[in-house]
Formats: structure tokens, C-alpha cells, sequence
């Protein structure tokens, strides 16, 4: 009896083994899959942002690209995602690549129209921000960190002292909060280069946040506006309904109406595997696209 005992024991361990190896091995298969549908996707997508930039001249939120894909059948699953125009957003590293004093305080006044937080906050959040990102240790006075500030955290840190990759490396800057980073996410970017911002895509919190003297709602107004008939030029925008006389106000701040870096945003289900994915694309001057950077589950 003790040897039956023993050998059904050890019969049923080598079988909930093995389903355990089926299962790892089900999951690794499933999301090799699904990495290659988000290759497979990405390269589509590039190639209907080419033909995009072959038909126009302009990028706006009425093209193809623009355009989410809710529901799309694959075999054993589906696919659902759209391209973000990451230049409709502010793009953090213009903090050094820019106009340093004319950026921190248009991202500053972003802070303020999208978070419940007081301007003191919100300068002080663009200053580190600066801080975090440039290479000396020397803070933007009055309300910026370097690693002396840091250091003193529990646990420790420093500065990541070099441009952004990641949107999400803001949530480290002193005075970050949950709240104001998810208030934020829709309407920054990180991109490798100093960028304009596309106003014909631009949402409304980063079109009010242009100016310090726009009026209440300004950034709805211009962003419905802009649905019968996108700008052709930056100059049209600049003479639009609230813009106009804001020109002098805008100093420092470039403004576009054509896009290079994309953000390629789905998820791949397949069986009971999912997986979220992220590619930033750049597109060049002659309508060429190559991937910038992949990541899953954050951008």
C-alpha cells in the first residue's frame, strides 16, 4: 500500500509538471506570436504613412492614419490600435533643445490646464524636468533639483542627466504625483530631437497652454475649428479666432503643421495571451518610415 502510495505521489507531481511546462511553453509560443502581428502591424502602418505624406502636404487628425482600428479579426484572436501623432504633443526634451525659458513655461502652464495643481507647483515640476534632463548639476533657480536633491530621497537616486526615452521617466522629477503624471501622459512626448508642435493634431490642453493670455476654452475652440478644414500653413493658425494678436506671446515656441515621429499604440489578443504594444516611427523628409524604438505594456 505504502509503494502505491508513493508511486501515485510522484505520478501525479510528473503530471502537473508537465501541464506546467505545456502551459509556459503555450504562453512563450502565444506571445512570440503576438510580437510578430505587432511587427507585421507596424510595417502596414509605415507604409500608410508614406502613402499619407505622398497624397498631402499637411498632417491632420482627418487622415487615414488618424483613424482607430476598434476590432480587427486575426487567426485564433484580434487586434485593436491606432498612430498618435507625438509632435501633437509637448515634447519634454525641448526643455534643453529648445528655447529652455520659453519651453518651461509653456510646459507649465500645460501642467496647470491639466492637473488640479497651483503654478508654483506647476514651475517647479518644469524646472526639474529641465534639471532632470540636462547634463550639469547645477539647478534651474528657484524651484529646481539636481542630485543633491536626490540623494536625499529613501530610496536614493540621481538625475538621469541626458534626454528622455520615455515619457513615463517623468513620474521620478521632484513634486511628480500619480494624478498630475496621468493628467499629463495624453499630451507629452519624448523624442530625440527638438520638435514643433502640430496644432492640426495638437490636443486642446496643449493648444490653450500655447499662451498665458489665451482665453477661457480657446483650446476647444481652435480644435473644433479645425475639423471642417485643417491648417494649411502655421501662419493661417496663428490668425485664428483666439490666436490672433497671440503671435508676440508665442516667442520660443515652434509651431507646425506636418509631423515626423509617430507612436504606433495596440493590443494583440490571441488564445488567453495579450499583450500591449508601443513602436515610435519616424517618418523622414521623403516619406520614408524606420522604427525609432519598440516597448510593451508602457510607452
Amino acid at each position: 500500500m505504502l509503494i502505491m502510495a508513493l508511486t501515485a505521489i510522484i505520478t501525479t507531481g510528473m503530471i502537473a509538471s508537465m501541464n506546467l511546462a505545456l502551459q509556459r511553453s503555450g504562453n512563450i509560443w502565444n506571445a512570440q506570436q503576438n510580437w510578430w502581428y505587432g511587427i507585421g502591424i507596424e510595417n502596414w502602418l509605415g507604409a500608410q504613412l508614406r502613402k499619407e505624406a505622398e497624397a498631402t502636404e499637411i498632417d491632420s487628425l482627418d487622415e487615414y492614419w488618424a483613424q482607430p482600428v476598434d476590432y480587427l479579426p486575426i487567426d485564433g484572436g484580434s487586434i485593436s490600435g491606432r498612430i498618435i501623432d507625438l509632435q501633437g504633443r509637448f515634447n519634454l526634451n525641448n526643455l534643453v533643445l529648445g528655447d529652455s525659458e520659453a519651453e518651461m513655461a509653456y510646459f507649465a502652464r500645460l501642467i496647470t490646464v491639466v492637473a488640479d495643481t497651483d503654478p508654483v507647483t506647476a514651475q517647479s515640476i518644469a524646472q526639474a524636468t529641465k534639471d532632470w534632463i540636462d547634463g550639469d548639476q547645477e539647478p534651474t533657480r528657484p524651484y529646481g533639483a539636481e542630485d543633491n536633491y536626490y540623494l536625499g530621497q529613501t530610496p536614493a537616486y540621481r538625475t538621469g542627466n541626458t534626454l528622455m526615452v520615455s515619457p513615463s521617466e517623468i513620474e521620478a522629477v521632484r513634486d511628480m504625483t500619480p494624478a498630475i503624471y496621468r493628467a499629463l501622459l495624453p499630451n507629452i512626448s519624448a523624442l530625440p530631437e527638438a520638435t514643433a508642435i502640430n496644432v492640426n493634431t495638437a490636443p486642446a490642453p496643449v493648444l490653450q497652454a500655447l499662451s498665458e493670455n489665451m482665453p477661457a476654452s480657446a483650446g476647444e475652440q481652435l480644435a473644433e475649428e479645425r475639423l471642417d478644414s485643417p491648417w494649411e500653413e502655421a501662419s493661417e493658425f496663428l490668425q485664428a479666432g483666439p490666436m490672433a494678436g497671440q503671435g508676440e506671446a508665442l516667442a520660443g515656441i515652434s509651431l507646425d503643421v506636418k509631423t515626423r515621429y509617430f507612436l504606433v499604440a495596440g493590443r494583440i489578443t490571441v488564445a488567453d495571451s495579450q499583450t500591449q504594444f508601443y513602436t515610435v516611427l519616424e517618418r523622414a523628409d521623403n516619406g520614408a518610415v524606420h522604427v525609432v524604438r519598440h516597448a510593451t505594456d508602457a510607452y
